[in-house]
C-alpha cells in the first residue's frame, strides 16, 4: 500500500464525516475504515467503506468515487466497488 492509497482513502472518509455531520449524525464504522487502513489492510478498508456508504446511505461524489476506484485498482479489489448502490453516486453530493 502507498501512502497515496492511504491518503485517498482517508480523503473519502473525511468527507463523508464532514457530510454525516452536516447532516447531524455521527458514524462510528468510518472511524473503522481508517483503523483498517492504518493497519495495514486497505482492500479490507475499501470493502468496509462501500458496505458503511451502503448501509448509512451516505452520499458519495463521483470525485471521492475516482479516488476509491483508483485506490482499489492498486490493491486489485475494484470488484469491491461494484457493490456501491448506484443511488448514492452523485455528481456534487454537496449539492444533493
Amino acid at each position: 500500500m502507498t501512502r497515496t492509497t492511504a491518503a485517498s482513502v482517508y480523503a473519502v472518509v473525511d468527507a463523508l464525516e464532514e457530510r454525516a455531520a452536516a447532516r447531524g449524525v455521527s458514524v462510528g464504522a468510518l472511524t473503522s475504515v481508517r483503523e483498517l487502513v492504518a493497519n495495514g489492510e486497505p482492500d479490507t478498508a475499501i470493502d468496509y467503506l462501500v458496505n458503511t456508504v451502503n448501509s448509512s446511505r451516505l452520499l458519495l461524489g463521483r470525485a471521492e468515487y475516482e479516488r476509491l476506484l483508483s485506490a482499489a485498482a492498486e490493491l486489485d479489489c475494484v470488484d469491491d466497488l461494484t457493490d456501491v448502490d448506484p443511488r448514492l453516486l452523485v455528481n456534487d453530493p454537496d449539492e444533493a
